[in-house]
């Protein structure tokens, strides 16, 4: 076996086994639970039109890899613990084709080059959440090993293949189209007839781009049409700087291939940070997702030369005990439900014979918002409806040390496969959630709590389950300093406390129970969810559910 091969064997091994034995678990996410929502839409053939969720990158449509994954497990009933186990998979099928990108320019491909490559992906992608990027990496690392390969050959046949696969890398995620202009500028200096080359990729990408995801394709076409004189002054701006730097693409292929693994470098660092300030999202670490790769063996490169063998090996252990510390941090710190967690949550709430219109608006609890979105995915497909009960749910995730002993005969504990275990309890509510009056620096109004009807692309109403939300108060309270939420209750109840678990709006706070309102306040937060305080009502007299709220992260009963 060559280098490469062995260096290939190596990086997929080492990459599979930190993952597979110290996988740190997903945790609940509402762009999780809708793309499972659009993948069930496409499995149960209620809708299905070749697109992924809308983005917060310039509106446009994702592409529908991700949810055609994610659709082969509703086809073939695999458990979400499945779904981490082929997304680190899909991980270290990338990290196997980072010696073949290295060799492209003459680089060694060794122990620092996967120590820069595995953080560096795994920040950028968002590890451990399941979404979009996810499989992004493998997509990314053969774009740039065929582009690399077109670079050194000139071939107007590999860089069609780069183009397929730089459309694949877009259709993954849309922010990879920030690296069209690099791969345009490349073909025209790189190969050897550029009126070949040229048409013969765009004519490849937007092919391809059609083909994974005519939904998305028609709607972002439509999207980007008034821009498109930009759009073309653009790539002919790409066209003309790749024709002035044919000069410096001489020599042998290493040479040509080492300059383009440099220019996406300090292009992409540049390009990506413009973009997320023009288009207002912030600089997040996954705009820097496609230089993760030619950054690494650049780097890599540079620093074999720099550092010994025992500097680069300690490198790699430190990389592997970062890595394994996250995992030990999630396991013992971190109080939220994991995502295959939620699995057995719904099995429980649903055997009982509920139906989402029965958990939605009645789910109580830290982080309840995620779980509702998860559990919206997750419930049967068997024509159920709601209108049960009424009963409010409490659903806690718990140390199993932390449950009294006896447990209380009102609470439903599900096993969650380690020392944690989820407490359900049901309780008739005192407080009612409709009508909610909203006020935001003295401007109030009464909101309906239903499903934002925010559609994530042609027709996908359903995935809206996973973003329910209080209608109209994202574009009216967004730029308030505070928001004030006036809940009702019911005067002929018994009396209980008010609690309120932390979230990503801050810290609540009970302004007070004034007979029948009870008041909530928050300042909102860039990454708050609209939707209602995360409160439970609480019998102080009751010593066991009160320890038990508590041991979750809610004020004291007040």
């Amino acid at each position: 076996m060559s280098a490469t091969g062995r260096a290939s064997l190596a990086f997929f091994a080492g990459t599979w086994a930190l993952l597979a034995a110290f996988r740190a678990h997903a945790p609940l996410h509402l762009d999780t639970a809708r793309d499972l929502l659009i993948a069930r839409d496409c499995a149960l053939g209620l809708h299905c039109p070749g697109a992924g969720p809308r983005s917060s990158f310039g509106g446009l449509l994702q592409g529908a890899t991700w949810p055609r994954l994610l659709e082969l497990r509703e086809q073939f009933g695999w458990s979400l613990a499945a779904l981490e186990h082929a997304a680190d998979l899909l991980l270290a099928c990338a990290a196997a084709v980072v010696p073949l990108v290295a060799r492209r320019i003459g680089a060694p491909a060794n122990a620092l080059t996967w120590a820069l490559w595995f953080p560096a992906t795994l920040w950028t992608i968002g590890y451990p959440r399941l979404w979009n990027p996810t499989p992004w990496p493998l997509a990314l690392v053969l774009t740039f090993l065929a582009l690399l390969q077109a670079a050194r050959s000139g071939s107007a046949v590999v860089f069609g293949l780069a183009a397929g696969s730089l459309a694949l890398a877009v259709d993954v995620h849309v922010a990879a189209a920030v690296m069209v202009p690099l791969a345009i500028a490349v073909a025209a200096a790189g190969a050897r007839r550029p009126v070949v080359a040229l048409p013969l990729a765009a004519g490849v990408f937007v092919g391809a781009l059609a083909w994974l995801s005519p939904g998305a394709f028609a709607e972002n076409r439509a999207t980007l049409a008034p821009y498109a004189a930009a759009l073309l002054a653009g790539a002919g701006l790409a066209v003309a700087v790749g024709l002035i730097a044919r000069r410096w693409f001489v020599g042998d292929g290493d040479r040509r291939a080492r300059l383009v693994a440099v220019v996406a470098c300090a292009y992409g660092s540049v390009a990506l940070a413009l973009l997320s300030l023009i288009t207002g999202h912030g600089l997040d670490p996954r705009y820097f997702a496609p230089i993760a790769t030619p950054a690494a063996i650049v780097l890599g490169m540079r620093g074999s030369s720099l550092l010994g063998p025992r500097w680069r090996v300690a490198l790699l252990v430190a990389v592997a005990a970062g890595h394994i510390a996250l995992w030990a941090v999630q396991r013992v710190v971190d109080r939220q439900f994991r995502l295959i967690e939620a699995e057995a949550v719904a099995a429980e709430l649903y055997g009982r014979g509920l139906a989402f219109g029965d958990l939605y608006r009645h789910v109580r609890g830290p982080r309840a918002f995620d779980l509702v979105g998860t559990l919206a995915a997750l419930e049967p497909n068997d024509g159920r409806t709601a209108g049960r009960d009424g009963l409010d749910w409490l659903i806690v995730r718990a140390p199993r040390a932390a449950l009294p002993s006896p447990v209380p005969d009102a609470w439903q504990v599900v096993e969650l496969g380690d020392s944690h275990v989820a407490v359900i309890v049901a309780a008739a509510p005192t407080v009612a959630i409709e009508p909610v009056e909203v006020c935001g620096d003295g401007d109030c109004t009464r909101v309906a709590v239903d499903v934002d009807r925010f559609a994530q692309g042609p027709g996908m109403q359903w995935s809206a389950r996973a973003h329910a939300g209080l209608v109209g108060l994202p574009g009216r309270f967004a730029g308030a300093s505070a928001v004030t939420y006036r809940l009702a209750r019911r005067t002929d109840a018994p009396s209980r406390h008010i609690v309120v678990f932390p979230d990503d709006c801050g810290r609540w706070q009970v302004d007070g129970e004034r007979g029948d309102v009870v008041a909530f306040t928050v300042a909102p937060r860039r990454r708050c969810r609209w939707w209602l305080p995360p409160f439970a009502e609480v019998d102080v007299r009751d010593l066991a559910l009160s320890s038990l709220v508590a041991s979750a992260g809610a004020d004291s009963p007040q």
